[in-house]
């Protein structure tokens, strides 16, 4: 797994390195009196903590003091509203966010009706603070389109800015807009709401 540091605290991330590093050199030299685990040893050893952080316990609060970035995890129910040929239209969405500390993924599906649906998955996608600190979820995705003979849904990418809401510093809801590369070109608003967090 790729591990991503720019959702870590530059501070504490190099004290919690160097620490762990002059600890575990400590005890390894105790344990091992051939000189060449010194260096190897706590590479190792670090490696396989910050491996277990950055896929779990960074969501534990007593380990946030090391990263910037709120737990999204989840399955989140809302809708978009556009305009398309003429009149305003909704369509029901649902998010499926899956996150690490350091990499985040997102997938949406659009309900067109009971039996058609299309989904769309996200390429690129990070977490970011505005200018007054709120926080917001950016991410780039693809639509392969609809397999429905006659559906004017085809392939395309498309943009979406999602403001992240909080109550009791837990994420609540998403809301925001959407673009896309269609033509002609289409866009809208979102607005999400957590309804089941990850197992």
């Amino acid at each position: 797994m790729k591990i991503d540091f720019k959702n870590y605290r530059s501070t504490w991330l190099i004290v919690t390195i160097g620490g762990l590093w002059i600890l575990l050199s400590m005890i390894l030299e105790k344990a091992w009196e051939n000189g060449i685990f010194y260096g190897l040893g706590p590479a190792a050893v670090i490696g396989v903590i910050f491996y277990c952080y950055d896929k779990w316990c960074w969501k534990w609060p007593i380990f946030k003091l090391l990263n910037k970035v709120p737990n999204l995890n989840g399955l989140y129910s809302g809708k978009i509203t556009y305009y398309y040929n003429g009149e305003n239209r909704e369509k029901n969405c649902l998010l499926i966010i899956k996150q690490t500390c350091s990499q985040i993924k997102v997938t949406s599906i659009f309900n067109k009706d009971d039996e058609n649906s299309t989904r769309s998955n996200s390429i690129e996608a990070f977490i970011t603070k505005d200018e007054i600190g709120d926080n917001k979820l950016y991410f780039y995705y693809q639509n392969s389109g609809s397999c429905v003979n006659g559906d004017t849904l085809n392939q395309h990418d498309g943009v979406n800015v999602l403001d992240i809401n909080f109550e009791k510093r837990k994420v609540v809801s998403l809301e925001g807009y959407y673009f896309t590369n269609r033509n002609p070109q289409t866009k809208g608003c979102m607005e999400f709401s957590k309804v089941k967090k990850e197992k």
